[in-house]
């Protein structure tokens, strides 16, 4: 197995770093160690990439109800709670994951605490997410370890709203509603 951030190398303009990948051999093999300081800068934080760096910052978040089920590919069609509340990608500071390294968040197992280093983190304090339908999304601390989990899943039902200042509210009755205070 191998990491989407080797798979999406040839996407981001990286495909002779793609082609001298060795798929054949683990991530962690003599030819692929050997690529392991040419980590792409925008896997870091923005400004803390550095020579040498090989701790990726962007990090998935797997598991049965998210949209990183395992090898294969989620259809869209299967959001259905819809791609502007699924979380695609999220920061990360502290899991300390080789950037080579098939290994990201797991749902069951994750901190659904912001700014810890076992789930979504960041130096800045309204740590970032990519959601499915690309946008990119600051998470307000106020944001409730419910609302946080189920904008991991596909196929929730969760009624959902997000207020550009607040973050998102999940409402028992499934009404919906920006939070506020």
């Amino acid at each position: 197995m191998h990491s989407w951030c080797i798979l999406i190398l040839p996407y981001l303009d990286q495909g002779e770093l793609y082609k001298a990948y060795n798929f054949d051999k683990p991530w962690y093999g003599p030819n692929n160690r050997k690529l392991a300081s040419r980590m792409p800068a925008l896997f870091a934080l923005y400004g803390d990439h550095h020579e040498g760096n090989t701790t990726t910052n962007y990090l998935a978040v797997v598991g049965p109800e998210t949209i990183w089920q395992g090898a294969t590919g989620v259809a869209s069609d299967a959001l259905k709670d819809g791609p502007s509340q699924t979380i695609l990608i999220v920061e990360n500071r502290g899991a300390n994951v080789h950037w080579m390294e098939p290994r990201d968040l797991s749902f069951a197992e994750m901190d659904f605490t912001l700014n810890s280093p076992r789930g979504i983190s960041s130096k800045y304090v309204d740590p970032a997410v990519v959601m499915a339908d690309s946008s990119v999304v600051r998470l307000s601390p106020r944001l409730t370890t419910a609302t946080l989990r189920a904008l991991f899943t596909i196929a929730g039902g969760e009624q959902m709203q997000r207020h550009e200042l607040d973050g998102w509210q999940v409402l028992p009755d499934g009404r919906h509603r920006p939070v506020r205070e």
